[in-house]
Formats: structure tokens, sequence, C-alpha cells
């Protein structure tokens, strides 16, 4: 921890001090746990930052976090240095009683309060909704930031893979951009995955761009749209990951004919290595869908040639049906799914000519008012 009493029940941040400083106050001065008000040690090592520890063999009873990584210390540090220079009123390492939580800082801002957490270890589902829940019952919004994978390290258009825990956490713009920040302790950056695209599971594509500590404001800046341009990429990314899934299909599908994607294209006389453009396509809410996009697609539009109907023609209860025999959960997002795509392809027909679909998926997903 990065914050104790002493003994005159000032708050103590050793990091603002020299090593010779730390050095004379810990022969000097007593510290004491701001949630347990029991004795804790001041740490002087040479590869974290100067914090404090309880002592061996001593418990802390409100369960202040002990064995924090250097990243961790250092990201605070960094952050809790970035709100003040912004002239923010902000608390580091706050013990609030009341929740029984300690956020790593605690943001006062227009009368509104936000617990910022900065995320460097995994953190289970469980522990993270219990955490939120908790802030959010006492009227204090959670903002979780977690550090940057390292992994994630390129700006531009690309493929990125965002774990279920921090998709917990992407947000979107009034206009309905998804984005995530993160930041980086090692660069002192933040990084924006923005405009975000899900292919499946952990999968998405999005654009990566970074900016430094020192040209950050807060509250974080929002993205805009990308261009028509940039979303060509986007297509070229997301009809690439098709074509990988078709094949893996084909290469170990061990269903045969009882495979509904194989049969399907096998009945509408789809050449698997020429997928027509209009399957595999890109729509809102279809994360409700624990399908790849080309595989339920190409089942549905199997499904309304059976009933010589169009995607865009179902109504609620057929596509219900649909979801029902496909064992998915029915759900308001995952019906909303299937509509999308049937408006998609209605608006690609025009004059009986076939458009390009790839002008309408972005015209449906990024074709909206640009914000800064």
């Amino acid at each position: 921890m990065l914050t104790a009493y002493n003994e005159q029940q000032q708050i103590f941040l050793p990091y603002q001090y020299s090593r010779e400083a730390l050095q004379r106050y810990r022969r000097q001065m007593k510290f004491y746990c701001p949630q347990c008000q029991q004795p804790v040690q001041l740490k002087i090592g040479k590869y974290n930052i100067p914090h404090f520890a309880h002592i061996a063999n001593d418990s802390c009873v409100q369960l202040f976090a002990e064995g924090e990584s250097k990243l961790h210390l250092q990201g605070k540090v960094q952050l809790f240095e970035w709100l003040r220079k912004l002239g923010h009123t902000v608390k580091l390492e706050p013990y609030l009683r009341k929740l029984s939580q300690r956020p790593d800082m605690l943001l006062i801002k227009e009368r509104k309060q936000i617990a910022i957490e900065f995320q460097c270890s995994t953190i289970s589902h469980e522990k993270w909704l219990m955490r939120t829940a908790g802030y959010e019952k006492n009227s204090i919004q959670p903002l979780w930031l977690f550090q940057t994978p390292q992994k994630q390290s390129t700006q531009g258009i690309q493929k990125i893979s965002i774990s279920p825990i921090m998709q917990k956490v992407i947000i979107a713009t009034a206009q309905g951009l998804a984005y995530l920040v993160t930041y980086d302790a090692n660069t002192s950056r933040f990084i924006y995955w923005t405009n975000l695209l899900h292919v499946h599971g952990h999968t998405f594509i999005g654009k990566v761009q970074e900016l430094t500590i020192h040209k950050q404001h807060f509250p974080f800046y929002e993205p805009k749209s990308i261009t028509k341009e940039e979303f060509h990429l986007y297509w070229q990314f997301y009809k690439k990951h098709c074509k990988q899934f078709v094949y893996q299909r084909l290469l170990h599908s061990k269903n045969g004919v009882q495979d509904a994607f194989l049969r399907s294209c096998y009945e509408l006389r789809f050449a698997l290595t020429a997928m027509p453009d209009y399957v595999g396509v890109p729509v809102k809410d279809a994360e409700a869908i624990p399908m790849f996009s080309i595989e339920w697609q190409t089942i549905l539009h199997h499904f309304c040639h059976r009933l010589q109907l169009s995607p865009h023609e179902l109504d609620e209860r057929t596509i219900r049906s649909f979801l029902i025999q496909q064992n998915v959960e029915v759900t308001n997002q995952a019906v909303q799914a299937i509509k999308n795509y049937g408006m998609v392809l209605e608006k690609s027909y025009q004059n009986d000519c076939f458009l390009d679909i790839c002008e309408q998926v972005y015209a449906h997903l990024f074709a909206i008012a640009t914000i800064y």
C-alpha cells in the first residue's frame, strides 16, 4: 500500500520523498494502517517503489491488499499525480468504511464520486461484480482501468483479443461507438481501443490509438467514427476470419451431414471456397448469438429458404423459433441481431439490384455523426 498514517494521524505518501529522507523517517516515525490502525512497516527496496506493509504474522482485519506488484504501485502513483495536476480532487487508497472497500483512487467531481480501480492482475467475474455493485449501491461510479496487455502494443486497425472481464468495461458513446480505454504503466500511455467490432468469442476488430498521460484529459476523450475507407480494412479482416472458420469447420467437423452449417451450405449450393458476401456479415447485437456470423446466417438462409421467405420478412415469433432450433438462448438482443441482419440485407436490394453489402454494413455500424 502507498499510504499510511503517521503518529500525528496525517497521511504519509512515501513516494514523494528521497531514499535518504525515507530512511531517516523510518528510524524516527511510526506508521499505521489507515484501515485496521495496526502498525505497518515502511519498505524501501531497490525493486519496488517505497510502500507500506503489515508486520509479519499480523493481519489486517479489513483485508488491506498486500503483495502488490511494482507495476500496480507505479501505475497508481502515476494516475494519482496525473489527476492532481489536472486540478481534480482525488484521494489515494481511501478506505470507505460504509462499503468496507478501498478503491485505488476516489475522485470527487461536480458532487459525484468516482472510484477508480487500476487493475493489473487477473480478477474473477464474481469479485469484479461484487466490488462494482458495492460502489453503485452507494451512488459511487466505478471506473475500471485495466493495465494494457503487453502483447497489445501496435497502433492502427487490427485484430484484438479482449478478455471476458475486460469486455465488461467496454463502453459506448451516445452515438453507439463501442470503445475501451486501458493504461500502460510501463510507458505512461493510455491506449484507446475504438470502433470495436465483435467477431467471435474474445476476438474483435478495432482501431488502436495511444495518448501519453501528459496529453490525456479527464473525463476521457470519446472516439470519432472510422471512415468508409478505414472500414474496408475491417471488412477484409472480417472476411478473412470467415474464410478461416469455413476451412476449419470443413477440416474438423465430425458430424458430416448432421452438421447444420455444412448441410445448409450444400442445400443452398454455397461454394465453401467462395461463400457469398451476404453471409458472414457483422451486425449490431450479434454477440448475443454464440455462433460465428457466417454459421448462423447461413443456417438462417436455409431456414428461410424452406419457409420461402427472406430474412427481413421473418416476424418475431418465427425468429424465436429459429433460435430455439439452434439451441441459442432466446433474448431480446439475439432477436434484434437477426432483425438487424434482415434490415441490412433489405437495404442492399434497391431496384432489384444487389448493392455493395460492405457499404450497407458500414452504414449500419459506423456511419454516424462524429464526436470529439
